[in-house]
């Protein structure tokens, strides 16, 4: 009787993931790779690694739910309040870039108890804290949508891709990749393990040019109102 276990691959390195997912030729961390994953378990210093940042008046700062791994932000009071966490790398704020020839990853798993009254960036982002940044790479769930998309933006102008629509109090592994050459791939996993979405935005000029955080915003929406953002994971690195 066969087991009952996932594929592991050997691309660079070990892993479980799908074999259709953007996440898995992910290359064992080393001289020419940067690779770091979260996942806000008991014992984790997050607070060394990510800055917490408010948006508006009303939003409360992160906190680990100790027991279960987490890092629960709310959005609470007025509209557009929220939180950003973004990773300082050693003393550098803006610490990553997007250059030709380099791949690069991000992925997380999130639980919104919004959706439609909500506003999420996931990717890499300028140091500001800001639910519009004029530059990036990053996942997006707009205010008054419930949609996920894919964008790249330069300079205040955009592409971007919807990949699917996110469902109220679920949890959702997203993910996207930078090829290295032409093509942003993302997509999500729902909780029923399928992959879904598989948008793909071809940046040419829109790529950004400036430095960049690995960085989640969480805000609320254009009603004013209590939201909750659990974060379980972030993952995110790139050739070098």
């Amino acid at each position: 009787m066969p087991l009952n276990i996932s594929v592991t691959q050997f691309p660079g390195g070990v892993g479980n993931a799908r074999d259709n997912s953007v996440l898995n030729s992910l290359p064992l961390p080393g001289p020419n790779v940067a690779l770091n994953v979260m996942d806000f378990g008991q014992g984790e210093d997050y607070a060394s690694f990510y800055a917490s940042t408010v948006i508006g008046a009303g939003a409360v700062l992160s906190n680990p739910l100790s027991s279960s791994g987490i890092l629960r932000q709310v959005s609470a009071g007025a509209a557009t309040d929220g939180t950003k966490q973004a990773a300082s790398i050693g003393s550098s704020a803006d610490s990553f870039q997007f250059v030709l020839g380099k791949e690069a990853w991000f992925g997380a798993r999130i639980n919104l108890s919004e959706v439609v009254n909500e506003i999420l960036l996931l990717g890499f982002i300028p140091a500001a804290a800001t639910v519009a940044p004029a530059d990036g790479v990053f996942l997006r769930s707009a205010d008054a949508t419930g949609n996920l998309e894919i964008v790249s933006r330069n300079t205040g102008v955009e592409v971007a891709t919807v990949i699917g629509t996110l469902l109220a109090a679920t949890d959702y592994d997203v993910a996207f990749y930078w090829d290295g050459i032409n093509k942003i791939s993302a997509q999500f996993t729902g909780p029923d393990g399928s992959i879904g979405g598989g948008g793909t935005v071809i940046p040419g000029a829109l790529l950004p040019a400036v430095g960049l955080q690995p960085s989640i915003v969480s805000s609320r929406g254009a009603v004013a109102g209590v939201t909750t953002f659990d974060l379980d994971y972030v993952l995110f690195g790139g050739s070098r």
